[in-house]
């Protein structure tokens, strides 16, 4: 699942103290405790806080004084870049924020996050149950979905709006059409500062997500770096609570993904390894 936050989801990640710094997937807050972020602000921060050469293209930007949104030359290096990170999409528009993306698509609903399917990528008949309980309408299957970076067998729709890991910064959101002449309005007019960071961030360190399976509990599926809750539903608010007491944030609820953080020390996958093993 891949949306706007809950207002029970939005309270249980306000429960962090105040952070003054984040570096990778730790958070570094003001009380002096150290986070490991798995929640990853639901993957807009997968490459971590701070990605390699992020901030210097944006300080480039800022230097030349390029905040307004002006015609630039970044939203040409965008597609190329997003293309790169999702190939067989021949038309790209880019817009200040997804209702704008979804309107300009036609768009009625939300677009199908990729993990709420099976790993086949198709609906089988025990999915039936999860389909009435508000998963997304079947026929909605070859429209449009959330890009989910690093995800393999990605499902191809219509449509793909990219969820780029450019955290925080700015709502802008990309659309891919998989048809060359696509009925999309041009592109909005957005900052050149915020595209060449959208640009940047297509530049994920593919290499850095090793495999850390065995310190995981049963109860998690990995895709990527993509987690998904397979435990009881009830279960999951005491799971919560008990990595966020060992100063781990995950996913502040079951129907969201945490992220498997790129590196990690020794004992952070040893806590990591959360699941039957808590209380």
């Amino acid at each position: 699942m891949y949306g706007p936050l809950s207002p029970d989801e939005s309270a249980l990640i306000a429960r962090l103290p105040p952070i003054l710094r984040a570096r990778g997937y730790r958070l570094y807050a003001q009380d002096g405790s150290r986070w490991l972020d798995c929640w990853a602000e639901g993957g807009r921060a997968l490459a971590g806080h701070k990605p390699t050469g992020l901030s210097l293209r944006l300080k480039n930007e800022i230097d030349r004084g390029l905040y307004a949104a002006y015609p630039n030359r970044w939203t040409g290096r965008l597609a190329k870049a997003v293309g790169r990170m999702f190939p067989g999409y021949p038309t790209m528009r880019v817009y200040r924020n997804a209702e704008r993306a979804f309107a300009a698509a036609g768009l009625n609903g939300m677009p199908v996050d990729p993990l709420d399917l099976p790993p086949g990528g198709e609906w089988t008949d025990d999915e039936k149950v999860r389909l009435e309980r508000g998963k997304p309408d079947r026929n909605h299957l070859n429209t449009a979905f959330w890009g989910r970076p690093l995800l393999s067998k990605h499902p191809k729709g219509a449509y793909l709006f990219p969820i780029l890991p450019f955290s925080g910064l700015s709502e802008a959101q990309a659309v891919l059409a998989a048809e060359p002449e696509a009925p999309l309005p041009e592109s909005d007019s957005i900052s050149p500062v915020v595209l060449a960071g959208l640009t940047r961030s297509c530049g994920l360190p593919v290499d850095r997500f090793t495999v850390y399976s065995s310190y995981l509990a049963d109860i998690w599926e990995r895709r990527g770096p993509y987690l998904l809750y397979r435990g009881h539903h009830d279960a999951y608010p005491a799971l919560f609570e008990s990595m966020f007491a060992r100063r781990i944030l995950i996913a502040p609820s079951p129907s969201r993904p945490s992220i498997m953080p790129a590196d990690m020390s020794a004992p952070e996958k040893k806590t990591f390894g959360f699941g039957s093993s808590l209380p």
